[in-house]
């Protein structure tokens, strides 16, 4: 059986920020992220969410977060054992009422758990790769980011906002540029990374 601390790279195919230094990719966890108030308001438009009432939308991992997550769930009728688990995905969801609440769940990445640089306390979503002209709801945030104050292209990471919810909650959304070595040619895209702190 393949181990939790299997480095994850070889299965994404990808120049992944984690693919650079990762011995020892993070746990999968089920958990709620909750941000309040205008940050949460910010990410709703960012997400393209509707500004009143409740929207919400379905963010999908990429394979080496829906490996973890498969990791933790086992929740197929035949073992796995390949490093190719089923798809994943977040769901995000929005409600305007007295406060504004955008809640991300039900998997997260335990970021305490990787090596090396452990950072406990924080947790991770990752995309798969998208491409440029994606139209889901990774390339659609994407497009949106692309024409914020902010982006510098050929630095790592391309692009970097931090939200902070009233009760001290931290959401970041970074941008990589990556490549797609599976595809034939190769494409350029990006990976997208949300994380999670307090």
């Amino acid at each position: 059986m393949i181990r939790r601390t299997l480095v994850m790279c070889a299965t994404l195919a990808l120049s992944t920020p984690l693919c650079a230094q990762a011995a020892r990719y993070a746990n999968a966890v089920e958990k709620r992220v909750v941000i309040t108030g205008d940050a949460a308001a910010s990410l709703a438009s960012l997400f393209g969410m509707a500004p009143a009432g409740t929207s919400s939308l379905s963010l999908q991992f990429g394979k080496g977060d829906a490996w973890a997550i498969y990791l933790l769930k086992h929740d197929t009728k035949q073992e796995i054992t390949n490093g190719d688990g089923p798809p994943r995905f977040d769901t995000v969801t929005f409600s305007k009422a007295a406060v504004s609440t955008l809640t991300i769940a039900p998997y997260w990445l335990d970021l305490g758990t990787r090596a090396p640089d452990p950072q406990p306390g924080s947790f991770s979503v990752t995309s798969p790769f998208v491409a440029d002209g994606a139209t889901d709801s990774w390339g659609r945030l994407l497009g949106r980011l692309r024409d914020e104050p902010g982006w510098t292209s050929g630095e790592r990471p391309e692009f970097r906002r931090c939200f902070a919810s009233a009760d001290k909650t931290q959401l970041c959304i970074e941008i990589y540029a990556a490549t797609d070595y599976e595809s034939k040619p190769e494409r350029q895209g990006y990976i997208v990374v949300i994380t999670a702190s307090r």
